[in-house]
């Protein structure tokens, strides 16, 4: 159990890694036009294209898929997209640790739903658990020393995202219920590569996408490149984890994610403030450690 923990921890260490590298996508690559519908159409394609032949290797070419996990697995691809947007525009103006943190309501949206299409009971402690997530997410939100509302902006948004990243769970846990994880992840990418296709086709995200290639393409690149494969090692590690030990136990153990981001932030921001931009006055500080405190003891008391 001691090494299927690790293993955990080390997928969420490598999901916070990607929590600031689509950071710096969103505000440091490109000043030209949009970087989020830039980064969004680089997202799908490479994703699509990178990405598809792996999965259909894994497969062992294997794309046999019924026309209900297909609809689903196309309406998730798109919802998690929309979703993917909403986390860019709350990158794009408040710090990455925040915003982490607010992804915490998540599972609570994930629990409504189970109420709402499967008629599932929830338990007193999921109850009190997703209460205090979502106060969590209130609290750091909220900006008690200044009278500005930017950070007040995201929280809307970031639960908007934690909404519809549930919505998209439960979607895709739908799909694979009638074929195989493999095959559904193979036409998640292929559904993401179309999706990157169709906002070529649009005027604005063309224009953003191609003003990015002509400034900063190859970083462009390279970096959505890396962000990917990180992405995918995190799965990879996590879906291991959930092999070796129960599910509930990883997705606890996953919430240390919150606590890499903030370490990372506060460190890189010391060392490196050219990369790193996070606040890290006292009390800014203090509220971002009760906050993550409070995330984990709801996520540890719904869960465990």
């Amino acid at each position: 159990m001691t090494i299927a923990i690790l293993i955990s921890m080390l997928a969420a260490l490598v999901y916070s890694l990607t929590n600031y590298v689509d950071k710096f996508l969103v505000n440091g690559v490109n000043k030209i036009g949009s970087s989020i519908k830039t980064l969004l159409v680089f997202s799908t394609l490479i994703a699509g294209i990178v990405f598809s032949p792996i999965w259909l290797i894994i497969n062992g070419f294997n794309i046999i898929i019924n026309i209900q996990s297909l609809v689903l697995i196309l309406s998730s691809a798109i919802i998690s997209i929309v979703a993917l947007y909403f986390y860019f525009k709350s990158l794009e103006i408040s710090d990455t640790s925040i915003v982490v943190v607010m992804f915490q309501l998540i599972p609570v949206f994930s629990y409504i739903m189970g109420v709402i299409f499967f008629n599932e009971i929830l338990s007193i402690r999921q109850i009190v658990g997703s209460i205090i997530i979502l106060c969590s997410t209130i609290l750091i939100s909220i900006d008690f020393k200044t009278k500005s509302k930017k950070r007040l902006k995201v929280l809307p948004l970031m639960t908007i995202s934690s909404f519809l990243y549930a919505l998209y769970y439960i979607l895709f846990e739908l799909a694979i219920k009638n074929s195989s994880y493999n095959v559904c992840a193979f036409y998640f990418q292929i559904s993401l590569l179309v999706i990157g296709v169709f906002l070529l086709s649009l005027n604005s995200f063309r224009t953003a996408f191609i003003s990015a290639i002509k400034s900063n393409g190859k970083k462009y690149l390279s970096v959505n490149i890396i962000n990917e494969f990180l992405n995918l090692a995190g799965m990879l590690l996590e879906n291991y984890a959930n092999v070796l030990i129960p599910i509930a136990i990883v997705t606890v153990v996953s919430r240390v994610q919150v606590i890499f981001v903030f370490v990372i932030g506060l460190i890189g921001t010391i060392l490196f403030p050219k990369f790193f931009n996070e606040n890290i006055s006292k009390d800014t500080v203090i509220k971002k450690i009760l906050c993550i405190t409070l995330s984990i003891i709801g996520f540890a008391i719904a869960f465990l």
